[in-house]
């Protein structure tokens, strides 16, 4: 009896890894960056990886907690108080991961990314500032 409990919490044990393992976000890979705060983070990747002054790009998020929403993703220049003339569209992939589509910066200098998730009834603004030559 004592043996089947043992092998029962086991497989329990090793059923619950992987999701486990996903939150929180692994350290960041090559290209990709993340942002925490509190209990949230969000860890993104920029498509084309490259960020240039006037080329649209993409981002593909990944939001831990995975229940947590993708609201809005906005970025302006703090130097300069103006934002972005373009305002992204959003998407949910699946399993905590977002899709947002439409960015351009078009100026060089320094970006503040802003990313607005809702999780727990709550609403957070997350920010990272990011250096486009």
């Amino acid at each position: 009896m004592r043996t089947s409990a043992t092998l029962a919490i086991t497989l329990l044990a090793g059923f619950a890894l992987p999701a486990a393992a996903s939150c929180p976000l692994a350290a960041e890979k090559a290209g990709e960056r993340q942002i925490t705060q509190g209990t949230l983070q969000v860890s993104w990747r920029a498509e084309p990886e490259a960020l240039a002054v006037g080329r649209p790009f993409a981002l593909t998020l990944q939001l831990c907690p995975p229940a947590a929403r993708l609201l809005r993703v906005d970025a302006t220049m703090p130097e300069h108080h103006h934002g972005m003339n373009y305002r992204p569209s959003v998407r949910p992939l699946g399993d905590g991961r977002w899709r947002a589509e439409g960015l351009l910066w078009h100026m060089a200098g320094r970006w503040e990314l802003a990313i607005e998730v809702e999780s727990g009834g709550e609403r957070t603004w997350l920010r990272q500032s990011v250096h486009l030559p």
